[in-house]
């Protein structure tokens, strides 16, 4: 917790300041330079193979004891601070109609379950276990996040703002029970970014109220929410890069190009697709800086600029510098595996292809056949394959929306797609008709568009591309509610939809696939929270349950000092109670590229295997370790 409470110490330091008057901008900022903070924190004690606890513990406490003796420094005007914001909030709650406290409180209440569940819930998601969390562990047991030889090239290629986050929590607790609560903290800040921008459309607060329940109402937002994921991360960045872009557009500070190169920087920091989702708005951007320089004779724009690049490029140096020294690429490790994601062919009939099938994933109840059958027939009448191994990743063959489908990798977000399709076409008239006075909001469509096309144009298909697709149902919020502010029509589906919303919300909550508040054979996994925490691990493969925990139980009791792994998947389950024990974990018998990095593997204690040749014992570096359990059929412990 001492983590989160460092961050509303810096809100309160910046809001004594007065540097920032606008509240939401405030928050915003706030957010960047604390999320700096944890790179820089980690990045500088990993320089010095000093990131452990003891060091992150001092880190931390320098930064409590600077901001609090700045705000104890004087304490009637830190007190007259706190009043203020008090006497601010409270004014802003009377001034609601009852009908609008009610939603506030609602809203309250649902972001507060979501908050619970990843709480009460341990990360028990398949990409979680298998990198997010586990790459945590190895960089605890090498104090530092130096690349390291690993089985799962996704430990090393992968941005890691998230996992900094999440290592830096869990081990200032000695567990994981916060790790989840880093993307609805993420998912909050979204929401005030979405209202920084409606600032700028100059929308009511019940519309301002209305946008925070449909961001936090998407299907994959909510049941992601309870994650470690970081698409909720990286999509609070790029709607803070949209919020400031639109900034620099009508104020040109220095201070908000540094603020948006610190957005940019920690987007390409936590997770690739920004580099896609940002592409169309830097150009935009690029444009209008460019544009004024020329209009203005003057270079400090372009200047301005190229520092906000330049913030940006350094915040990932470090990553990027160990991605080069693996491959020669800042990108990636591995060439293959970078080349599964992206299409083998694109020409305008593929890209329509690819299109209908990324929209055909939203297309769920009541409409799931009848969009199914359309989309297969299009591709008829165009002659394409549907199942194309150029765009299909994997060679995978193309499915549609999943029928009442709970899981946060393969939900569909349906209303929100149908809200959306029918805002982009209102928006589209009124801008066509009156474009000067609709100009911001047209830009906005028009950046919409084109991140959406982009990302078909570049990535494969995959059946779980609606978690990929978070940021742009993020950044669509905005647009439904300036078209239902600008269009009665478009008002009236809005309010139509809501109730459905609501029902949706809460139906995803309670059956969440993995993490359910109420267990269902037809929706959820055989999982509940009244489970052992360490079973809830296992939601998405129960069968293994058993043997993981026999071999945690032989780690406890042996207590190896240094453990080899040759494991394709799943590592964290092992290591998830090891934050206050420095474990050494070491890949061995790595055949990717990741086998250039050198590594200590001396003096093994134990090797742990889910390799699918049984064997009586392995022979490494001229030791053998025997099996210790022969009666397994997944997961071996050898000593």
């Amino acid at each position: 917790m001492l983590i989160y409470f460092v961050f509303f110490l810096l809100l309160l330091v910046l809001l004594k300041s007065k540097l920032i008057k606008n509240s939401k901008e405030l928050i915003l900022a706030a957010a960047l330079l604390f999320s700096v903070a944890i790179v820089l924190s980690t990045e500088l004690l990993s320089a010095f193979n000093s990131l452990n606890l003891f060091f992150i513990a001092c880190t931390w406490g320098i930064i409590t004891v600077t901001l609090l003796f700045i705000l104890l420094k004087d304490i009637k005007e830190t007190l007259a601070t706190v009043n203020s914001v008090r006497l601010a909030i409270k004014k802003y709650y009377g001034s609601l109609t009852t009908l609008l406290k009610a939603s506030l409180v609602l809203l309250f209440l649902g972001s507060l379950v979501l908050l619970i569940q990843g709480i009460i819930y341990p990360p028990n998601n398949w990409d979680s276990l298998t990198y997010h969390m586990s790459r945590i562990m190895y960089w605890l047991s090498n104090e530092s996040v130096n690349h390291f030889p690993s089985h799962i090239l996704r430990h090393l290629y992968q941005p890691p703002f998230a996992e900094y986050f999440i290592l830096q929590i869990n081990l200032l607790n000695g567990n994981d029970y916060l790790s989840n609560s880093v993307q609805w903290f993420f998912m909050i800040l979204s929401v005030i970014s979405i209202w920084a921008i409606l600032d700028y459309y100059e929308v009511s607060r019940s519309y301002k109220l209305l946008a925070a329940f449909l961001a936090i109402s998407i299907p994959a937002v909510e049941l992601q929410a309870s994650t470690p994921k970081n698409d909720i991360v990286c999509s609070f960045f790029l709607i803070t890069v949209i919020f400031y872009a639109i900034k620099i557009y009508h104020e040109n500070k220095l201070s908000d190009f540094l603020f948006q190169g610190l957005a940019i920087g920690l987007a390409f920091l936590t997770k690739g697709t920004a580099y896609v989702f940002l592409a169309p708005i830097l150009v935009l951007l690029a444009v209008f800086i460019l544009q004024k320089s020329i209009k203005n004779k003057t270079l400090k724009p372009i200047l301005f600029g190229l520092l906000a690049l330049f913030v940006a490029l350094t915040i990932n140096l470090g990553h990027y510098s160990r991605n080069y020294k693996v491959n020669n690429n800042i990108l990636n490790v591995d060439d293959v595996e970078s080349k599964f994601y992206a299409n083998e062919k694109m020409n305008f009939e593929l890209l329509t292809s690819n299109l209908l099938k990324n929209a055909g994933l939203h297309l769920g109840y009541p409409i799931q056949k009848e969009a199914d059958d359309l989309i297969r027939e299009i591709h008829k009448k165009m002659g394409v394959s549907i199942d194309n191994p150029q765009t299909n990743y994997l060679s995978l063959p193309y499915e549609g929306a999943k029928q009442f489908c709970t899981h946060e990798d393969l939900v569909s977000n349906t209303i929100h797609f149908i809200l959306i399709f029918f805002a982009l076409i209102s928006v589209g008239i009124s801008g066509f008709e009156n474009f000067k006075k609709n100009k911001k909001i047209v830009l906005f469509l028009f950046v919409l568009l084109l991140q959406i096309i982009l990302f078909s144009a570049y990535l494969k298909w995959q059946p779980w591309h609606t978690r990929l697709h978070i940021p742009i149902f993020i950044l669509a919020v905005p647009l439904i509610i300036v078209a239902a502010k600008n269009s009665k029509l478009y008002k009236y589906l809005l309010i139509f939809a809501i109730p459905f919303l609501v029902y949706s919300f809460y139906f995803y909550a309670v059956y969440n696939n993995t993490r359910p508040l109420i267990k269902s054979a037809k929706y959820t996994k055989n999982i509940s929270y009244k489970d052992t925490r360490f079973k809830k691990y296992f939601a998405n493969q129960p069968q293994l349950y058993k043997e993981y925990r026999d071999i945690l139980e032989t780690i406890n009791t042996n207590n190896p000092h240094k453990v080899g792994l040759m494991m394709s998947d799943w590592e964290y389950p092992l290591f998830h109670n090891f934050y206050y024990e420095n474990i050494k974990i070491r890949a061995i018998n790595v055949t990717n590229t990741s086998n250039i990095i050198p590594q200590n593997t001396a003096n093994i204690d134990a090797i742990i295997t889910n390799n699918p040749t049984k064997t009586d014992f392995i022979i490494f570096e001229g030791k053998k370790y025997k099996n210790q359990n022969p009666n397994h059929s997944y997961l071996y412990y050898f000593k």
